[in-house]
């Protein structure tokens, strides 16, 4: 059987060559950006932090749907469903690799981001006048729920498309055509009912968030608990569906 080590690397060694890829062509939009902004108009205070949070929220979002593209190649290619391992290894460890890969960018991210905070240092704390009043120890404690609540929402996407895709998959293998579009369409419904949840739950979470500065953590532990009990039923199913299905597409 294949090592836990072998396969990490094996699913997660072209995941993070793309992070680098995104991650410099983020690099190269922002300096053409502020470089026609110095041209034309100037460079304003404030500007680079700005352009640089534009351009790696918008890589951000490339990224998530780079790697649940990968997540599901594994589960239909030859080269990674014949590979000497169970599917519960398998299963984990590929969505251990795209969260990997998907803190890895989020640390890049997180330094490009101090290297424009302190260039514009002045214009932030002028920003945030007011904010410095908030604990030290308070608003470590709330941004690292923030940070949880992040990954485990990464989480919860990524099994709840695997889950679709793992149904439609299996139940068109042995469902007539009317039978299987009453299912997918029920599916469908149930997609669309979490997605609205889970953005309720989020705006309730923003009105909660001067609040959590002041020591009530309860919205962020709730919602985390809540996302992740989800992503863990999703992943128990998605384990037996993969168990089951053994179509895959020839590379």
């Amino acid at each position: 059987m294949t090592s836990f080590g072998s396969l990490f690397k094996v699913l997660g060694m072209q995941r993070f060559r793309k992070m680098n890829y995104v991650a410099g062509l983020s690099l190269a939009a922002i300096f053409v950006s502020l470089l026609w902004s110095w041209f034309t108009t100037g460079i304003s205070s404030g500007q680079v932090f700005s352009v640089t949070e534009s351009w790696l929220g918008l890589a951000s979002m490339v990224v998530w749907i780079l790697l649940a593209i990968d997540n599901e190649h594994v589960y239909t290619r030859d080269t990674f469903r014949l590979i000497p391992v169970s599917d519960m290894k398998l299963y984990l460890t590929n969505l251990l690799a795209s969260l990997s890969a998907f803190v890895y960018f989020g640390l890049i991210h997180l330094v490009l981001m101090g290297i424009s905070a302190r260039i514009d240092h002045k214009f932030l704390m002028d920003l945030t006048h007011g904010v410095g009043n908030v604990p030290i120890q308070k608003a470590l404690i709330v941004t690292g729920l923030l940070i949880i609540l992040v990954l485990v929402l990464m989480i919860l996407i990524w099994t709840t498309i695997s889950f679709a895709h793992l149904v439609v998959r299996t139940t068109g293998s042995f469902l007539p055509n009317i039978g299987r579009r009453i299912v997918n369409a029920i599916l469908y419904l149930l997609i669309i009912y979490l997605v609205v949840r889970v953005l309720v739950y989020l705006i309730e979470l923003v009105s909660h968030f001067g609040v959590s500065f002041q020591g009530d953590y309860s919205p962020f532990i709730f919602m985390i608990s809540i996302f992740l009990g989800l992503a863990i039923v999703e992943a128990i199913i998605n384990i037996f569906l993969l168990k089951k299905w053994g179509e895959t597409i020839a590379n």
